[in-house]
């Protein structure tokens, strides 16, 4: 009932909150107080809205899963939750295909950084080198 519903929704916004920290953490750390504060004002009030929604949308609805002849009937709220869900996963991974090409330029500026790195140590080797094959310079 209400009180289920309430529970289900808390335990998802926790379990968001725990999911940023634990990722998000040094990095939250580093932002703002304006960032951190718009962050808030813009997430407490759509956790309000989930809330509301699993509330006021407590109904069965069937649902059919074409062309199986399996039908399953689901609170209203969680056939939207699962969609919404769904959205954000799929927007996560276009999101994460389409910066694939930027990914790979940065593991190639990487290799090709830590590569000259590894070319300054051996030539500041070498120059070392040179150096105490040198005579002393002449005091004079």
């Amino acid at each position: 009932g209400l009180r289920s519903a309430c529970l289900i929704a808390y335990i998802h916004l926790v379990a968001c909150i725990q999911w940023q920290f634990r990722n998000h953490g040094s990095a939250m750390a580093r932002r703002s107080f304006i960032a951190k504060t718009m962050s808030m004002l813009i997430g407490l009030p759509v956790a309000l809205v989930i809330v509301l929604f699993a509330i006021s949308n407590r109904h069965l609805v069937e649902v059919g899963f074409w062309p199986l002849p399996v039908i399953v009937e689901v609170p209203a709220y969680i056939l939207g939750l699962c969609t919404m869900a769904f959205g954000f996963i799929l927007g996560v991974v276009a999101t994460w295909i389409s910066g694939g090409s930027t990914r790979h330029r940065a593991r190639l500026a990487e290799g090709k950084a830590r590569r000259l790195e590894e070319d300054l140590d051996h030539k500041a080797h070498e120059v070392e080198d040179l150096r105490k094959a040198l005579p002393a310079p002449e005091k004079r």
